[in-house]
């Protein structure tokens, strides 16, 4: 009592006022002076002493650094290894990642250590001690856990202890970064635009990128990624989601109902569906439910086949309502990943194809009603309320830019009696240049034939049941190779060879990593809810059925820094499709070796070729062949012939069709068309001449368009000047910028944006 007493009766100044290291004033507080100088060892007496002194001395604006040389000066008089504690609990103080503040201690270092690492304790004593004697040496009001974590890895450098140095490492993104991400913005993905979730985004994706490349991969495969030799694409999502694109089956959720979540844990529950309307919300909710748990596109093929019971005996205008409001929520539901519209496509039949008439048809709550036979008519009024939207555009007459909308062209469409609904959809490749088709004439074709997002794609060719093969399955992964790379370090043919042997090993690998990755999210994380739900008694996603693919980037360029010429040449086209068969041969081996789908793709490359190009650049100098200029270098993607070759389109189709066949994991043709209006019935006789004289399997009609976003004119081509009103800030321009119609970003205003390399493309484009 008589020591609370002692204290009470301390006199202090009320008014004076402590200038903090953080720039705030808080009172004078002689109880924590006298509870530090005890914490340090200090006797009651002196404690209370050394307390009483700093508050008499103390005056209004007075820093805690002040204090703090006082209060240890006054304890090296009482004994000095007092004070040297109280300078060890006081000077330096870590600012933790659990945002708090706590005095520096070096067995919390051996403890993280021995940890994170699994670093021998005599081990982690000696770096934590080196670290220690570092940190004494700074003149610091405080330390970051980011700052400790780095003088760990110096010494653990210092050491030779490079695999713990890994285990250790922090992952996150430098405060520059950051500022510049909420200014600027970011231009790798066409899709985003600029706001708070895509910088939330981005900086996620640094740090799980980092995260992927340190602890998921060995070094060797991590620095094949760093170097350019190959690219591991979506690799922020390589370790929660690392599924790519999904082929949806419709039938599923027709007959079982849809629990967005997966689970029905966390989200209401809805049963089968017994309207249409309801279907065509079912449908676009099912996209957004999968983004969750997934990286790349979403595809729902045989759309209108599926959806055709719920037409029955509607009204048309009823039906073509309920496609708008589908197809206005998929482009207005900004909540995929970054703040995008949900990345989808959807197939459509023109007819009930063939192999399809007999099977059991789902309508309405989930019941059997028929065959899909008896829903012809139904098929087609879909398709053709489908286009009608699509061509009607946005309340301002700008293109709806999804879902990527497939035709399919099977033979018995090219008749006359399906000329009409052919004619509609020319109408809407002359109008905004955003439909697609599917070739299923040539002789590699099977009954089915699925694109997703850009191009990966998927066939009946794996087991030959077009259900299993094609639905509830998709892409799981694709690596692409650096083709010109090669090049340059072969000095013949035969050391060409080696090095795509080398390339597609490390390919496998990653890929064979993945695929692990996959499936402890799927079975032993519970991470991808909506994936794994049973649904018709088994799990939705066919991971089984998946395929990993081979992707690659400069055919044209690696052939000419080979051969001295690029793909127009027969000897070099012919050394091209010799390496696309060798990669397709290692994937026939690797499917016998390990019982999994393995295919090769045209990779979409929408940053992949100018990073190529530039790392290439810097690292070869003008040894290295590339399109565009200074810092917009690129190649071309895949197989494909330059974008600003002088050759015909005949010539560019009997080129390119040769890599079709054998690009089952996607691929896509593209015919950049010109500034003027291109007439739909022309286009119609270019689309029957494709399908049934050449191997092109799915392409498109790319048509660049300016739009006013001041008075909402849509112009052909790339304008700098609004024709209407004459402006030029407001202008935006539209075009394919790999496998998707999207913004390029050229005004002060406009949201989207290509990066360099795909700008510079966009200029050099050859239109017909």
């Amino acid at each position: 009592m008589k020591d609370a007493r002692i204290i009470a009766a301390i006199p202090t100044k009320a008014e004076t006022c402590v200038l903090k290291n953080n720039g705030i004033f808080e009172k004078f507080s002689h109880e924590k002076i006298l509870k530090s100088c005890l914490m340090a060892g200090a006797p009651l007496w002196a404690a209370e002493k050394i307390a009483s002194h700093a508050a008499r001395t103390a005056y209004d604006g007075v820093t805690t650094k002040e204090i703090k040389i006082w209060v240890h000066d006054s304890l090296k008089q009482v004994k000095p290894k007092i004070a040297k504690k109280y300078l060890k609990n006081n000077q330096l103080r870590v600012r933790t990642s659990r945002d708090t503040i706590e005095s520096f201690d070096k067995s919390k270092i051996e403890k993280t250590l021995i940890v994170e690492t699994d670093a021998d304790p005599v081990i982690a004593d000696k770096i934590a001690t080196e670290v220690w004697k570092e940190v004494k040496k700074l003149d610091v009001e405080y330390l970051t856990a980011p700052m400790l974590r780095e003088i760990v890895n110096t010494k653990l450098v210092e050491h030779g202890l490079e695999t713990l140095r890994r285990r250790y490492t922090r992952l996150g993104i430098p405060v520059y970064n950051i500022t510049n991400l909420i200014e600027n913005g970011s231009r790798d993905n066409a899709n985003m635009i600029h706001n708070p979730e895509t910088v939330h985004k981005y900086v996620a994706d640094e740090a799980l990128k980092q995260y992927a490349l340190l602890h998921i991969l060995p070094n060797e495969l991590a620095d094949a990624h760093m170097s350019g030799d190959l690219h591991i694409h979506d690799l922020e999502y390589f370790a929660g989601r690392p599924i790519n694109c999904l082929q949806h089956d419709l039938r599923s959720f027709i007959k079982n109902g849809l629990k967005v979540d997966g689970t029905g844990d966390h989200t209401s529950v809805a049963g089968p569906p017994n309207h249409i309307e309801t279907l065509m919300n079912h449908a676009g909710e099912i996209m957004l439910a999968a983004q969750q748990n997934m990286s790349g596109g979403q595809s729902m093929s045989l759309w209108n086949v599926f959806m055709a019971p719920f037409a029955q005996g509607l009204p048309y205008e009823e039906v073509k309502q309920a496609v708008q409001m589908f197809i206005y929520n998929l482009n207005m539901a900004y909540a995929a990943r970054g703040s995008q519209v949900p990345f989808t496509s959807i197939s459509m039949e023109f007819t009930v194809p063939e192999f399809l008439k007999e099977e059991p048809a789902y309508g309405p709550k989930g019941r059997l009603v028929g065959t899909y036979d008896d829903f012809e008519e139904e098929t087609r009024i879909l398709q053709r309320a489908f286009t009608e939207v699509l061509l009607d555009g946005d309340s301002d007459g700008k293109p709806h830019l999804f879902p990527n909308t497939i035709y399919t062209l099977r033979k018995e469409v090219l008749k006359d009696e399906f000329a009409e609904d052919l004619k509609l959809v020319h109408e809407l490749s002359s109008k905004y240049g955003t439909a697609y088709f599917v070739n299923m004439l040539p002789d590699y074709r099977g009954q089915m034939a699925n694109y997703m997002g850009c191009r990966t794609s998927l066939g009946d060719n794996w087991t030959g049941n077009w259900d299993k093969d094609c639905l509830r399955t998709g892409n799981l992964a694709y690596i692409t190779l650096n083709l010109p790379r090669m090049a340059y370090q072969s000095r013949d043919e035969e050391e060409l060879f080696e090095y795509l042997d080398s390339y597609l090993r490390l390919s496998e690998e990653i890929l064979m990593i993945r695929r692990q990755q996959s499936v402890a999210c799927l079975d032993d994380y519970n991470m991808l809810p909506f994936l794994t739900q049973e649904l018709d008694g088994e799990r939705y996603y066919r991971v089984e059925n998946s395929t990993m693919t081979f992707g690659f980037v400069g055919l044209n360029e690696m052939l000419r820094a080979h051969c001295g010429t690029g793909m127009e040449d027969p000897d070099s086209l012919k050394l091209g499709l010799k390496v696309i068969d060798y990669m397709n041969r290692r994937a026939q081996e690797l499917k016998k070796e390990t019982g999994l789908r393995w295919t090769i793709i045209q990779t979409p490359a929408e940053s992949t070729a100018h990073r190529f190009a530039m790392i290439d650049r810097e690292k070869y100098g003008s040894a290295a062949v590339t399109q565009g200029d200074l810092d917009a270098y690129y190649y071309t993607n895949s197989s494909h012939l330059p974008v600003d070759t002088s050759l015909s389109l005949a010539e560019k189709i009997r080129i390119e069709e040769q890599f079709h066949s054998r690009t089952s994991g996607g691929h896509i043709f593209h015919a950049f068309m010109g500034e003027s209006h291109s007439d739909p019935e022309a286009l119609m006789s270019l689309t029957n001449k494709i399908a049934r004289k050449s191997n092109i399997g799915f392409w498109a009609y790319s048509s660049a368009l300016s739009f006013c976003m001041k008075c909402k004119t849509l112009m052909k081509g790339l304008q700098d000047t609004c024709a209407s009103c004459g402006e030029q800030k407001e202008v935006e321009w539209y075009d394919r910028i790999t496998g998707y119609v999207q913004q390029v970003g050229r005004s002060k205003s406009a949201s989207g944006g290509w990066n360099a390399g795909k700008m510079k493309e966009l200029h050099d484009r050859r239109r017909y």
